[in-house]
């Protein structure tokens, strides 16, 4: 099993929500506009937020082992909530909807490097093997674009 991730919300704190990992603290919160003091990021944007930067923690282990030299990457991540029908999708997008809707999200990823085309190219499968990415797939249909910065 996992190591313990706590999440607490007190009732006099409206949405300020606490998470303690086992070692560090960060705060979860809702916008102003949803209720919230937006004291940090909404848990969607959290998610997301760790989506990105598993994304270029898998990307930097894979360079490194194959000692393919970069210099920055920078995941840019955006999400979408589409109201649908079943007959507008196509096979591979019909299992994630649900309730009418289907979530999109959508990873691009900046990728400072001189490196050839082939170990750029490669980006995108290495990228869809980060845990993060592994977890969330199964519930959203995700669309990675690569750039060179």
């Amino acid at each position: 099993m996992g190591s313990l991730i706590i999440s607490s919300l007190q009732n006099k704190d409206g949405f300020k929500t606490d998470i303690k990992t086992a070692d560090h603290s960060l705060i979860c919160d809702e916008p102003i506009s949803s209720g919230g003091k937006n004291l940090g990021p909404d848990p969607v944007g959290m998610a997301l937020g760790g989506l990105g930067a598993c994304t270029a923690m898998t990307l930097k282990m894979y360079y490194h082992h194959k000692k393919i030299e970069w210099t920055q990457i920078d995941v840019h991540i955006r999400t979408e909530v589409k109201r649908v029908s079943e007959d507008e999708l196509s096979e591979e997008e019909k299992p994630f909807l649900k309730r009418g809707r289907i979530r999109y999200i959508y990873k691009d990823i900046h990728i400072a490097s001189n490196m050839d085309d082939q170990a750029f190219e490669r980006a995108k499968d290495i990228a869809s093997k980060c845990p993060v990415s592994l977890m969330m797939d199964r519930n959203a249909v995700m669309i990675t674009t690569l750039l060179r910065a």
